[in-house]
């Protein structure tokens, strides 16, 4: 069953400066809640090869869903889809109103598989800077990375993941 999944959170390990997980490393540990606030932990994304594509800016869906519709042609069913969406909103923006604005952007039948986390914990816990660009992660079925990107899918980068998931 394909899947995708967003999930929200803002990391700066350095102005200006992002530092994707280490290839081999697993994923560091955060939590999340769905679209329908169900509690996701990141141990979950172990069991299969899985594409995570994780953005850091609310503008930032489209280039999303572009590595989405091309996972179809360079990956095979058996790849888990998780999409991260973080972003760092004010104090004044509840998680409901983010997450209803979430789901009108996403299909109904993924929004179990949506994380949001509107206080960037989840990005801090990767180590992502805001960056309308996704970050995109391969990771094998044991939830290590086995490659990562920070690149839009047309980007020549982006080979690096699909070769990763082919594998």
């Amino acid at each position: 069953m394909l899947r995708v999944s967003a999930l929200a959170g803002v990391l700066l390990t350095a102005p200006g400066v992002f530092a994707l997980p280490s290839r081999g490393q697993p994923l560091p540990e955060f939590a999340a809640r769905d679209l329908t606030s169900g509690p996701h932990e990141s141990d979950e994304l172990k069991g299969h090869p899985t594409l995570v594509v994780v953005i850091t800016d609310k503008d930032a869906g489209d280039r999303m869903r572009d590595w989405f519709n091309a996972a179809d042609e360079h990956m095979p069913d058996s790849v888990h889809r998780q999409s991260l969406i973080s972003l760092k909103l004010p104090f004044f923006v509840s998680e409901g109103t983010a997450r209803g604005k979430a789901k009108n952007q996403v299909p109904r039948d993924y929004w179990k598989d949506t994380w949001l986390d509107k206080n960037g914990g989840m990005a801090r816990a990767l180590g992502l800077a805001p960056s309308d660009t996704p970050y995109v992660l391969a990771l094998d079925a044991q939830g290590r990375v086995v490659a990562g990107v920070h690149a839009t899918v047309d980007s020549p980068q982006a080979r690096t993941i699909w070769s990763a998931l082919r594998r």
